[in-house]
């Protein structure tokens, strides 16, 4: 019931206290590959609307989560039939070499931020794009 609330916000974070024991950066995809996909509580439009616009609605950010004029195009190009979580691995990347737990999406096949590719034919590309974003007030 809580997921087609459309007065919840979706999403979690405890801004990686606990990044060596659990990993909630699979949040989006897990909730297309199981709640939209594998049992149908959400549809696609809706999932992607959720994950988008609504938090752009929410946090007061008119030029982000849509596609229209105007607009920043970060968008991602998927495969709603293999969207899906990978498998889980621990990597050493953070400071002092403490771990953390990853896992790549399957079934993406690119990404864009702010118009410039960052992941093409499922792969990384070496570009990065982005910048600070603030709080637009709210609604």
């Amino acid at each position: 019931a809580v997921l087609r609330d459309d007065r919840a916000l979706l999403g979690l974070s405890d801004a990686g206290a606990h990044a060596s024991q659990l990993c909630d950066a699979v949040f989006s995809t897990y909730l297309l590959e199981h709640w939209v996909r594998d049992t149908g509580v959400l549809t696609l439009e809706k999932a992607v609307w959720r994950l988008t616009g609504h938090p752009a609605d929410v946090f007061g950010l008119r030029d982000r989560g849509r596609i229209a004029p105007g607009c920043f195009a970060d968008l991602v190009a998927f495969d709603p039939a293999t969207i899906a979580v990978g498998e889980m691995h621990r990597v050493h990347d953070l400071p002092a070499g403490a771990d953390r737990l990853v896992a790549r999406a399957e079934g993406i096949a690119s990404v864009w931020v702010n118009g410039r590719p960052i992941v093409e034919d499922g792969a990384d590309v070496p570009f990065r794009s982005g910048m600070l974003i603030r709080n637009g007030g709210g609604r």
